[in-house]
Parts: structure tokens; C-alpha cells; sequence
């Protein structure tokens, strides 16, 4: 990744979901770490994009489609609700690619999911 990234001014209603813990330089498939499963608001269902981000930088973009509750249980036996959605690559956010999005975050801020324009 490079230290200067041209900024991202982003004008759709987009979610940007940081992917920081689960990307590992591509050897992920993009698509499935980035459509979820979220704790997440009703904010998602005015978001048209789903923007993966690794390190401030926009890897992919995929047009979401839907959303779909998802059932999680951890080590610690505790039941989550959470969601996913199903999309495809949308093509024509390509230009957005290699941007960065740093500016769009709060300082301090440790949740993967970001609303802009929702």
C-alpha cells in the first residue's frame, strides 16, 4: 500500500466494512470477507455499496443486493444476531480502486463498519 493515497470522496450510499483482521495481502477471497457476518444497524438497507477497505485503502467495491440475518455462536457460547449481504463486484465503482478512505474514519474509531451516505 502506498503512504499517500489520492482521498475518496464517495457520493453513493455505501457501507465501508475494514477488513484489517481478516485480509491477508490476497490470499482471501474478497467477496466473502467483506459481505459479512456484521453487527450491523438498519442503516445498511439505504447503503446501494459495499466498499472493502484493508489499511485506509479500497481493495473492492460489490452492489448490494440484499441482506440476510446470520445466527453466530462463539467459544463462549453467546448467540449473536448478525448480517450478511449478497452482491456482486459493481463494475462501475471500479474508479474508486486503490483509493484511500482515511478521511471518512473518527479518530479512535474500532468498528469495522462505516456509514456514508446512509
Amino acid at each position: 500500500m502506498q503512504q499517500s493515497l489520492t482521498e475518496a470522496y464517495i457520493h453513493e450510499p455505501s457501507i465501508l466494512i475494514s477488513v484489517n483482521r481478516t485480509y491477508q495481502d490476497g490470499g482471501n477471497d474478497l467477496y466473502k470477507i467483506t459481505r459479512g457476518d456484521w453487527v450491523i444497524g438498519k442503516r445498511r438497507e439505504k447503503a446501494k455499496y459495499a466498499f472493502t477497505v484493508y489499511r485506509g485503502e479500497i481493495l473492492e467495491v460489490f452492489s448490494i443486493h440484499s441482506w440476510e440475518p446470520v445466527t453466530t455462536q462463539n467459544p463462549n457460547q453467546q448467540i449473536r444476531n448478525r448480517w450478511r449481504f449478497t452482491g456482486q463486484v459493481a463494475s462501475e465503482m471500479k474508479h474508486y480502486i486503490g483509493q484511500g478512505v482515511r478521511h471518512y474514519r473518527k479518530r479512535g474509531s474500532q468498528s469495522p463498519i462505516l456509514y456514508v451516505n446512509c
